[in-house]
């Protein structure tokens, strides 16, 4: 008897994994599945399954791309998805250090010192920009400045990065 041979379980198992990572690879937006590394039937047939609405019709479009995607080498995908996750989870915690940044700049000026020695902004409106989220702040009126703020903080942080 042969060592290598699969029980029907482990092939259904791979089947379902297949198609598990193509409906993963179907959340991303159009323009990053077009950048993968897929056939253009695999793209088209991923970029359809974003379109459709009922149930049982992804259901079906889902088994679909898992039957495409199963005789593919998908080691390459995997990697770029992986790139992509990892890209996009360090944006958000860029975002979140930013946002983290303008509420300790606008509730403590000495934060200021702080912000000026980790990532050397480029202070010419920094400080008028502050000033005025301050206001806004007191106001209850968190509207331009505060997110100008935002803004120049992440740029900051980016630069520094």
């Amino acid at each position: 008897m042969e060592e290598h041979l699969k029980s029907k379980t482990q092939l259904k198992k791979e089947a379902d994994d297949v198609q598990t990572l193509g409906v993963e690879i179907a959340q991303l937006p159009k323009q990053k599945i077009t950048s993968l590394s897929l056939p253009d039937d695999a793209k088209e047939a991923i970029i359809f399954y974003q379109h459709i609405k009922k149930n049982s019709a992804k259901r079906r479009q889902a088994q679909y791309i898992g039957k495409i995607l199963r005789g593919l080498d998908l080691s390459q995908v995997i990697e770029e998805l992986n790139v992509i996750k990892n890209i996009s989870k360090l944006r958000i915690k860029l975002e979140h250090e930013a946002e983290g940044w303008r509420e300790k700049l606008i509730s403590s000026p000495a934060a200021l010192d702080e912000f000026i020695n980790q990532y050397q902004p480029d202070i010419s409106n920094l400080n008028q920009t502050i000033s005025n989220a301050r206001k806004e702040s007191l106001a209850d009126k968190k509207s331009k400045n505060y997110r100008n703020l935002y803004r120049l903080i992440l740029e900051s942080i980016q630069k520094s990065d």
